[in-house]
């Protein structure tokens, strides 16, 4: 098969979205697909071949409202002009996705893969909001299959638009655990900090963790492993919220052995966010075997399925709470932790949701020979 992914911010670079991608891509070319994956040139993705998927960078405006869909749509004319052999487009994220009536005039089969609700996003203004609802219509109708990572979603398309949907949720590989060698420079020595790492942006809430993170009296260092473009303002606010603490340490984007580390030596997890997908990091903290600490929105309780504590979404003083009691519990800490990692092991495998992706593609195309 044939499978063009559209699109994203860079290839290996990037967020949730790409982690997600080079997971299943690079396993469906291992079994003899061909993967095509659109990116953002301004990211610094470079076209070649990575993990046996072929980069293709595609020149946008540089602006946060308009580069993912610009970027979409650049990539989908691209995609259907110059290669007549794909099977699948697959579009990431409602927004895009209103563009998939080009492919379905070429008669290629379009899957739509939903990562979260978009519109909610606490990037958009009012205008911005009020489109991305508009053109969620299109995106939920034209593609031949709509897949998402939650439950959540699911029932939302399901009660919205009458949808039905194909529920894969997202992966994680098997723990390799590190000892603390990289993250010496920053004062780490294992077991002494509280740990985020996510974009800084405001809808993962990483303000309402430094916020009640003062309020508490504690040894642990706080561990903020994230960065973003375009919220220089926002990044400016967490900034003053450190009140020059030097117990806080910003780390910036981190991968590889650095987040191995990270995740391995880590006391506590926090998933303070205000609007997820399925949290693709809480995800990876509970296969390490850490105790996490969420908000109560349901993409998070799903995540964690009972394995782990929660507190009232955006309390600050829920937070703090919380944060304290278990910081000062270790009992409390340790039950939840065995628990975490078997259930994120058993039922979030990049293989297996590779299997069902690969599964799906074929039956799509089955049905269209058929008819």
């Amino acid at each position: 098969m044939n499978i063009a992914y559209i699109v994203l911010k860079g290839m290996p670079l990037g967020g949730g979205i790409e982690k997600y991608t080079e997971e299943i891509g690079s396993r469906l070319t291992e079994r003899g697909h061909v993967i095509t994956v659109y990116t953002m040139k301004h990211y610094g993705a470079k076209d070649g071949y990575y993990r046996g998927m072929k980069v293709r960078t595609i020149p946008t405006w540089r602006s946060r409202s308009i580069e993912k869909l610009s970027a979409s749509f650049v990539a989908t004319i691209k995609q259907c002009i110059e290669d007549n052999k794909t099977d699948i487009v697959h579009y990431h994220a409602f927004g895009p996705a209103m563009f998939s009536f080009i492919p379905r005039l070429f008669r290629k089969k379009v899957i739509l893969q939903g990562h979260g609700i978009e519109w909610k996003r606490s990037k958009w203004g009012l205008a911005g909001k009020l489109f991305l609802r508009l053109s969620e219509i299109p995106s939920v109708r034209l593609p031949h299959a709509i897949t998402v990572v939650s439950n959540v979603q699911r029932k939302y398309l399901k009660e919205k638009y009458g949808k039905e949907s194909i529920y894969i949720p997202t992966g994680v590989n098997p723990p390799q655990i590190e000892s603390p060698d990289l993250i010496r420079q920053y004062g780490l020595t294992g077991n002494d900090y509280v740990l985020f790492v996510g974009r800084l942006v405001r809808e993962k809430g990483s303000h309402h963790l430094l916020e009640a993170y003062n309020k508490i009296k504690t040894d642990l260092k706080l561990v903020i492993a994230g960065d973003s473009e375009h919220e220089d303002e926002y990044k400016k606010e967490l900034s003053q919220l450190t009140r020059k603490n030097k117990n806080i340490i910003f780390t910036g984007f981190v991968d590889g052995k650095y987040l191995r580390e990270l995740f391995s030596n880590s006391y506590l997890f926090i998933q303070p966010s205000e609007l997820e997908g399925l949290p693709t990091a809480l995800l990876e903290a509970m296969s390490y075997g850490n105790c996490c600490l969420a908000s109560d929105i349901p993409e998070n309780r799903e995540a964690l399925n009972g394995h782990g504590y929660v507190f009232q979404n955006k309390n600050v003083e829920a937070l703090a709470y919380q944060l304290n009691y278990l910081i000062n519990n270790d009992e409390a800490t340790a039950k939840v932790k065995d628990g975490a990692k078997k259930h994120v092991l058993q039922n979030h495998s990049w293989d297996d949701i590779a299997d069902k992706f690969e599964q799906l593609y074929m039956n799509i195309i089955q049905n269209s020979i058929r008819k």
